[in-house]
């Protein structure tokens, strides 16, 4: 292609479309991923004493506005 040599045209368009296929399995894969998450915060479940609970005690510092 172009007159370039096939071993340069296979890694010019090779790696990025290994890329793409990697992204995509990627994606395709870890679409449930919060819903896992969120499923593991249940303090109803036995064996997660203490998990997401939050002691109202404790206030958030706002000493920078709020942000960060």
């Amino acid at each position: 292609m172009f007159g370039l040599p096939a071993a340069t045209v296979a890694v010019i368009f090779g790696i990025p479309a290994i890329w793409v296929i990697y992204t995509i399995v990627f994606v395709f894969l870890s679409r449930h991923w919060s819903a896992e998450d969120i499923e593991g915060d249940d303090p109803t479940q036995p064996g997660t004493e203490g998990i997401g609970q939050v002691d109202p005690s404790i206030k958030p510092r706002t000493d920078n506005g709020g942000l960060a």
